[in-house]
């Protein structure tokens, strides 16, 4: 028979498989009690869930502790405990997993069943140990009040005199290391390991701590109550991208639960509470941990304070939905789906599924051509008015091609949040990625000139000046090659009909642009490059000094803002622009797009000279 949980009268009861010594009952709200009362040796039960056995992936077993010490501080006292049982220590006494992250916020009651306080903080420098740091219970219940508390930081430095006055209560001198550190909830996403390295380039681009890449993630459709002792995760998303911070509830007051013992980032932010299954503890000697699955969401995070977080149960969390399609070399496609409470991580989650979902169509982190449609659905919170985002962009490179569908689409959420006109609360992001295997990439190699007196196609130079007349279009055509030699694309010719004003005079400017040479990571020399004629005087001038600088028209609301970046060049764009001084009007920008198959790069610039 698997453990079950039953809610009865504000208490929670353990029923164990036969083969588990049940743990005792304690209330779910147990009263605090007073630090101050603790004797030198009182003995403590915690309970935890660690996931030893059938059943105990969810039902809290017991482990026992006893009383060595309190450190004192003006910024709150800390409980000092020798723990044993669980996987904390084995059978005959020697250490196991010791204390490990996801076992903060486990509660420890005194023999009368009140809350004497929840596991926080860890002992023994780079080992595992049993040792461990309490918060008190009444620091966690001011929580629930809102109130400001005080709570030791996240490492405790021990002086000597503490040191020494904790090996005579018991302590041992090599476990006490040099301090306490703060027990690191288990910070994952779910992840495979190979992806880390490229997750890790969207979180910080993202400007959030990456988190550590883990195998697993929500079995959704399952209820798993929040109880004392039991699992408590803080998420970002849920789904089939899950990130979130795992440690353990220390109370459930009604539908008001504390846990972990210590913040989770010290900031409030908008995420969901969830039960959670245990699969097992990793023992390390460095730092163990604990894996778990998410099951269905249970509430809402309140407060992440210094003693810990708090949470409401049943409370709702507005939250976007993020679906991503990807399919590569015709196979079929697969259609994945993460909902994100927070939305300051909804430009990280995005841009990670865009990522892993390439690579997964492709079944590696190589190189090819991705044609990627995005759409970003929200609301302005000020006067309800939609903002919608519609892009496609194509990327064609050698090698790690979802990082770069995950920087477009990652950018254009991170603008679209970052706008000035109203605060966007983002319903939906919905991504659609065809994939295929050859890195295909064009640049602009020649262009040819067409003269209509003779009849035929003339060869320009790379730059120079073009005599044209006013009111008469002339015929470019751009000879495209291969960007280099790893391309399988097909050479290929673009014709463009270029219309000149009966307005021109003087001497104009002609730009003519792979729009591949504007997709560059800004931060990143191998991806940015400069534009040829930015090291060329003659051509490229601050705008605040170009005679020829045509201000851009600047947005004036959200959905302003969301066209605008709808209408962003295509890399497979070859962009042509005009400018010129006009008898009728001061300085005109006229611009011409026509699109290849593939990405193009190459830059090329002209003089315009305006005759009759």
């Amino acid at each position: 028979m698997c453990a079950s949980v039953a809610l009865v009268a504000g208490s929670v009861a353990f029923v164990a498989a036969p083969a588990t010594a049940a743990p005792p009952s304690f209330e779910q709200c147990a009263a605090a009690f007073p630090a101050a009362d603790l004797e030198s040796g009182q003995t403590v039960t915690g309970l935890t869930t660690a996931g030893r056995s059938r059943g105990s992936d969810v039902t809290p077993e017991a482990f026992s502790g006893t009383y060595i010490d309190t450190l004192e501080s003006d910024d709150g006292d800390t409980l000092v405990f020798d723990l044993s049982g669980s996987r904390i220590t084995r059978s005959d006494g020697t250490i196991d997993a010791g204390v490990w992250s996801g076992i903060s916020g486990s509660p420890v009651y005194a023999e009368d069943g009140r809350l004497v306080g929840a596991v926080a903080y860890t002992f023994g420098g780079n080992e595992s140990s049993s040792i461990a740091g309490i918060t008190p219970a009444a620091d966690l219940y001011d929580l629930l009040d809102d109130e400001d508390v005080s709570a030791p930081a996240e490492r405790i430095t021990l002086t000597s005199s503490q040191k020494k006055q904790l090996v005579a209560a018991g302590a041992s001198s090599a476990e006490l290391g040099k301090g306490a550190r703060r027990i690191a909830p288990v910070s994952a996403i779910t992840l495979p390991t190979k992806f880390a390295a490229g997750y890790a380039k969207i979180a910080k681009r993202a400007g959030a701590p990456a988190r550590d890449v883990a195998a697993g993630g929500a079995s959704l459709g399952e209820e798993v109550p929040i109880v004392a002792g039991g699992n408590l995760a803080a998420a970002d998303s849920y789904g089939s991208l899950s990130s979130y911070g795992l440690g353990t509830a220390t109370a459930v007051c009604g539908d008001d639960v504390v846990g972990f013992g210590h913040p989770m980032d010290f900031r409030n932010a908008s995420r969901t509470l969830h039960g959670a299954k245990t699969s097992f503890i990793q023992a390390d000697g460095v730092g163990s941990f604990k894996m778990a699955n998410l099951a269905a969401p249970q509430g809402a995070l309140t407060h992440d304070g210094l003693a810990g977080i708090a949470g409401r149960l049943g409370q709702a969390v507005d939250s976007a939905i993020v679906t991503s399609t990807a399919r590569s070399d015709g196979k079929p496609a697969t259609t994945y789906r993460s909902t994100v409470p927070n939305p300051e991580a909804l430009t990280e989650i995005a841009g990670t599924h865009a990522f892993r979902d390439a690579a997964l169509a492709q079944d590696q982190l190589g190189g090819g051509e991705s044609l990627v449609s995005w759409t970003v659905k929200g609301t302005a919170k000020e006067d309800g008015k939609p903002v919608t985002l519609e892009r496609t962009q194509r990327y064609s490179v050698t090698d790690y091609l979802g990082e770069y569908v995950a920087d477009g689409v990652a950018n254009d959420i991170a603008a679209l949040q970052e706008n000035e006109f109203a605060n966007l609360d983002v319903d939906d992001v919905t991504i659609d990625d065809t994939l295929t295997s050859p890195y295909k990439a064009l640049k602009i190699g020649t262009i040819d000139r067409y003269y209509p007196s003779r009849k035929a196609w003339g060869r320009l130079k790379s730059s120079g000046t073009l005599t044209v007349k006013k009111g008469t279009p002339f015929k470019l055509r751009f000879n495209l090659v291969k960007a280099d030699k790893y391309s399988k694309a097909t050479p290929k010719s673009v014709v463009m009909e270029i219309r000149t004003s009966v307005f021109a005079y003087g001497t104009g400017r002609l730009r003519i642009l792979g729009a591949n040479e504007l997709s560059g990571w800004e931060d990143d020399e191998e991806y940015g490059e400069s534009f040829y004629w930015e090291d060329d005087e003659d051509f490229y001038y601050d705008d605040e000094e170009d005679p020829l600088s045509v201000p851009a028209k600047e947005p004036e609301s959200a959905q302003e803002v969301a066209t605008l970046l709808s209408k962003q060049s295509r890399n497979d764009d070859i962009l042509v622009s005009q400018d010129f001084f006009s008898t009728r009007y001061d300085v005109v920008n006229s611009d011409r797009t026509t699109r290849a198959d593939s990405v193009v790069s190459g830059a090329f610039q002209y003089r315009l000279k305006y005759v009759r």
